[in-house]
């Protein structure tokens, strides 16, 4: 009897040993902004992505990924700063010469208007300006920011199908038993 329960404690304690060392990611990961993040929402570190996925992956897609989204991001707040600060600018300077043309007004008298108010000019081509830069900026930044989040989701998603089905006999959150992963 002493044998069998010699026998019994040093498989329970094998058992403990064999847990998979990745066991906090029992479920899947997925993408939170420009981060993966576990099934609990906690983010993971750029160290634990790169055990998770390999080095291969971490470093042809999953960086670049992250960079592409990031700038896509800025671009677009840079973008519509742009084309709101353009619109105002562009606003002002034609408020400034609304009492004096209306839309009768011929070309001399609207060139006149311009001279009498020599900011307003500048503001308008100014704004027109900001404006132009605000779209291109916008237009550019949202492409990027679509391929770096549809890179990203690829990468969780990716080492989800990785993941597959398997088996471990070890300690579970309730125990020591067989843990079923898909």
């Amino acid at each position: 009897m002493k044998k069998v329960l010699i026998f019994c404690g040093l498989v329970a304690a094998f058992l403990c040993l064999a847990q998979n060392a990745n066991a906090q990611y029992v479920g899947p990961i997925h993408r939170e902004g420009a981060n993966l993040a576990d099934q609990r929402g906690n983010i993971l570190t750029d160290q634990e992505v790169l055990t998770l996925i390999g080095s291969d992956v971490y470093e042809k897609t999953y960086v670049g990924a992250q960079k592409q989204r990031k700038a896509g991001k800025a671009l677009i707040w840079s973008g519509v700063g742009g084309m709101v600060g353009g619109a105002v600018l562009y606003g002002v300077g034609l408020s400034q010469i609304s009492g004096e043309v209306n839309s009768n007004s011929s070309k001399d008298q609207i060139q006149a208007s311009f001279e009498k108010h020599p900011g307003s000019a500048g503001m308008v081509l100014g704004g027109t300006l900001l404006m132009a830069a605000g779209a291109i900026a916008l237009d550019a930044g949202i492409p990027l920011a679509i391929i770096g989040k549809k890179r990203l989701n690829w990468v969780a998603d990716d080492y989800n199908a990785r993941k597959g089905v398997a088996y471990q006999v070890g300690a579970t959150p309730n125990g020591v038993g067989l843990a079923l992963r898909f």
